[in-house]
């Protein structure tokens, strides 16, 4: 899908990833792959069915999907900071940006993506401290002068802020509260996994819970 929007970086933070409506539900577009076995919970609430896998290359998604049209300069430095605004998302699922893979499912209303990442010797605290500077530098808009081309897959994420950390066994799991629904992220291995979607927090945790047994 190609979006074309002419947005100054604070309004562009504000809005963050644009996401497009099919009908009630989000129609979600990512590079397709087999399903990694690894991510397919144990427990998948009624009415939900594994559409397929995904994959994003963290380090040419920014290159490949926006594009400046700056009013003034146009130097590398104004570059830099239009690719900033994705850091949150980058640091929410891919804190060591490695590319995120994961899978798609569905149901009549709702969409839930399960993703990974590679992060080595990762902590959630490690995360956490990430993405909060990264949400930081992010909300820093010193440019109020830029007109900007975006062309997105509909990934769903608008910037989401962490209300809480629980223990699921003797794993911590962060959660994290948007419009569109609950994140949960926590550390397996040497991954960091996201489980996201318009569920309840209880069924979210419970997914959370089948990715640990």
């Amino acid at each position: 899908m190609y979006t074309k929007t002419k947005l100054t970086l604070c309004w562009l933070i504000l809005l963050a990833i644009v996401l497009t409506a099919c009908g009630s539900r989000p129609k979600f577009i990512a590079p397709e792959i087999d399903p990694p076995a690894d991510l397919i919970p144990g427990y998948v609430p009624d009415g939900f069915k594994l559409i397929s896998g995904f994959e994003f290359d963290v380090e040419n998604f920014a290159a490949e999907n926006l594009r400046g049209g700056f009013i003034e300069g146009g130097d590398g430095e104004q570059v830099v900071r239009v690719k900033g605004l994705l850091r949150p998302f980058f640091s929410l699922k891919s804190p060591a940006g490695e590319n995120i893979t994961g899978v798609y499912y569905e149901s009549r209303d709702q969409i839930l993506l399960i993703t990974k990442s590679h992060f080595p010797n990762g902590t959630l605290d490690l995360w956490q401290t990430q993405y909060e500077t990264s949400y930081q530098t992010a909300c820093e808009c010193e440019c109020d002068c830029c007109r900007l081309m975006i062309d997105l897959p509909p990934v769903a994420f608008r910037i989401a802020k962490i209300k809480e950390v629980r223990t699921l066994g003797d794993t911590q799991v962060a959660i994290l509260e948007r419009a569109e629904g609950w994140i949960t992220v926590f550390v397996r291995d040497d991954y960091q996994l996201t489980v996201e979607g318009g569920l309840p927090l209880e069924e979210n945790l419970k997914i959370v819970e089948s990715l640990l047994q």
